[in-house]
């Protein structure tokens, strides 16, 4: 059998050959890099490839998968909407029998104790807090500078 045309492409014996698996080990080599670079015999071999008869099962499979399918899509949509309903159900029960009303303000009363009239904003506390972190801020850059002017005679020596 020859396996190349005098042009170096696979010839219709070979790629035949090749789909039937009648190709020594080393033809199928030869086959297979001529393959990798020549796009014209690909073309060939994927044709012969795909002129195979498929196989069809002797029942269809579409009335069988599509039932699976819906199931599927039933469990999926009751899972997820029965833990809903369950939950609302719930809240809705300690809704009705008052469970909720002890975070509920008394009529007439703030929830919170709000005072009636705004009041200053608490300037001297700010100015505390503002005070702190100044002084932690000059601790900082002063012990920095002197682990710098620390490190520094040591680099010159």
């Amino acid at each position: 059998m020859e396996l190349f045309s005098r042009a170096g492409c696979l010839t219709d014996e070979g790629l035949k050959g090749l789909v039937e698996g009648t190709l020594d080990e080393m033809q199928r080599m030869e086959a297979a890099e001529h393959l990798s670079f020549c796009d014209e015999c690909l073309v060939r071999y994927t044709q012969l490839l795909t002129d195979d008869v498929l196989i069809v099962p002797d029942e269809t499979l579409t009335p069988t998968i599509m039932k699976r399918v819906k199931t599927k899509a039933v469990q999926i949509f009751f899972n997820r909407y029965t833990r809903i309903a369950a939950a609302l159900a719930l809240a809705m029960m300690l809704w009705s029998i008052g469970t909720f009303d002890i975070f509920l303000p008394e009529p007439g009363k703030h929830r919170l104790n709000i005072p009636e009239q705004p009041t200053e904003p608490p300037v001297a506390a700010v100015q505390q807090i503002w005070n702190a972190v100044e002084s932690a801020q000059q601790k900082f850059f002063s012990r920095v500078q002197n682990m710098l002017t620390q490190d520094a005679p040591k680099e010159n020596r």
